[in-house]
């Protein structure tokens, strides 16, 4: 009896051991660096040469704005001074942030906000030279903080970031989840039988109960979507641990409004508030109220909420839903398999985003100059492969249709940062048509079209709520000029935003 305990012990490890094995013996046949021991790397290397690494940088974050103070000194140009500059501090920032292979630099760090302080400050100073003993105090302090070789900050690195946290040790699990080459060789062929058995599309992913004609194969849905409805609101009490995205949005507009620019809020209804029938199986009379106008959920409620407190926003949830009742005809406003809208939906919300500047423009609340481009529209055929199918990893197995869009290409346009006085904010909703196929075809080409005006726009696919508005603060000059920043994100994002609805200060 023992000796049966003794074999089901030994095969036990030998199965837990499996996958590092398997990853190891890869990893030397391949090209790809030794994976299976970056836990003893970032034991007994890696603070080191961090360490030295980040002396080195700071070394030359100072030798780099010493040249260039003597530039702008002798009259150059101050962004050709300040490239170097500002490259030594990405460089900086690259090494302090990546801690080890799998941690990163908490946010709460006295060196992280300073290296936060000081990129702000560093990207506005050729539009604000008065800054600049602000600027030159700021990187000093950058310099002191990194400079020498520091033995006590490296077992401080390996004490509070080492394989002995759960950060770590979360970082790691999720990686040989996500790339050991057995889980990579073993995981689509699973997911595939557990679909044909129990059509589950995996978590990720929510199986709608039919599609929108008959016949079609059933929607598909992302569960971030979903949840996001099924969830209590951003707002609500029990939501107390996350960022309230109305303070977010209300210190975003202070902060414009100081630079003489006005915002305009954009809320992307999600597919599953504008299609919950595709969802549920249910009529989509079964989703409206007893006054007979539909219930939405949070985001059409945060929307509405910003209205009271006097933001100016765009509703795009009315005129979907009253929209979507022509789809017979003119097809539906969202992908089958994909997060996204369809060219008819992008093109929807541009008419509504341009009709809601235009009634700015008329109650003078914003000063756009007069209209001075005209563009052309052109019919162009795209694919689209839907992104909830790619998450679901069956497309591996043609699982699910590639479906084929027409798209509107918009031409000649291109962003304009220069001459626009609109700037677009915006996530993959902003992105879909618009960068990637047919191109020059996606909302914002089509808002600049309605508008007779050139448009500049930033975008970070899933990072609208807080990333895109960094990306703006790190871009000097990029509110040169505007008189209207136009911010569009998802619904979700109320809820699940990359980083939140953290003030970004710019």
């Amino acid at each position: 009896m023992k000796r049966i305990y003794l074999v089901i012990t030994v095969v036990f490890c030998l199965l837990l051991l499996l996958p590092f094995t398997v990853q190891t013996v890869v990893d030397l046949q391949g090209d790809k660096r030794f994976r299976s021991l970056d836990i003893f790397k970032d034991v007994f290397y890696t603070p080191f040469k961090r360490q030295s690494d980040l002396s080195a940088g700071a070394l030359r974050l100072r030798e780099s704005w010493k040249a260039a103070r003597e530039s702008i000194a002798a009259g150059a140009e101050t962004s050709d001074a300040l490239e170097p500059v500002i490259g030594a501090l990405s460089d900086l920032q690259a090494v302090a942030l990546a801690v080890n292979a799998y941690a990163e630099l908490d946010s709460g760090e006295a060196c992280y906000k300073l290296l936060k302080s000081a990129d702000t400050l560093l990207a506005a100073l050729e539009d604000a030279p008065e800054s600049f003993f602000a600027v030159d105090s700021a990187l000093k302090a950058v310099v002191d903080e990194f400079s020498g070789f520091s033995l006590v900050k490296a077992f401080s690195d390996i004490r509070r970031y080492g394989v002995w946290t759960g950060r770590y040790i979360r970082a790691f699990e999720k990686k040989v989840e996500d790339e050991n080459a057995l889980v990579l060789a073993v995981r689509p062929r699973y997911q595939l039988a557990v679909w044909n058995l129990l059509k589950d599309p995996g978590e990720k992913v929510v199986l709608g109960a039919r599609g929108s004609k008959e016949g079609e194969d059933s929607w598909l849905y992302y569960r971030q979507d979903v949840d996001f409805l099924v969830q209590p609101s951003p707002l609500d009490l029990r939501s107390a641990r996350l960022d309230n995205p109305i303070s977010a949005i209300a210190r975003f507009r202070d902060q414009l409004k100081e630079k003489g620019v006005e915002l305009l809020v954009v809320i992307v209804p999600g597919k599953p508030s504008i299609y919950p029938e595709y969802l549920t199986g249910e009529g989509a009379d079964a989703m409206m109220g007893k006054d007979g106008s539909p219930k939405f959920g949070h985001g059409k409620m945060i929307l509405d909420s910003l209205n009271k407190l006097g933001f100016y926003t765009v509703d795009l949830y009315t005129p979907f839903w009253d929209a979507k009742w022509f789809d017979e005809r003119l097809g539906a406003l969202y992908l089958n398999d994909d997060t996204h809208w369809t060219p008819r939906g992008a093109e929807m919300a541009a008419d509504l985003i341009s009709e809601k500047v235009r009634r700015m423009m008329a109650d003078s609340v914003v000063n756009l100059g007069v209209e001075k481009m005209k563009y052309k529209v052109q019919d162009s055929l795209a694919d689209r492969m839907g992104d909830i199918g790619e998450m679901s990893g069956l497309n591996k197995f043609n699982t699910f249709k590639v479906q084929q869009v027409v798209g509107h290409v918009v031409s000649p346009f291109k962003d304009d940062f220069r001459k626009s006085k609109i700037l677009i904010l915006g996530d993959s909703f902003s992105r879909i048509y618009q960068t990637d196929a047919p191109v020059n075809a996606g909302w914002i080409a089509h808002f600049a079209k309605n508008m007779n005006r050139p448009v500049a726009s930033l975008v970070s696919d899933g990072g609208a709520s807080t990333l895109v508005r960094e990306k703006m603060a790190r871009k000097a000059g990029v509110l040169k000029g505007k008189k209207l920043v136009i911010w569009e994100f998802v619904e979700r994002d109320l809820r699940f935003g990359a980083e939140g609805w953290k003030n970004v200060e710019f």
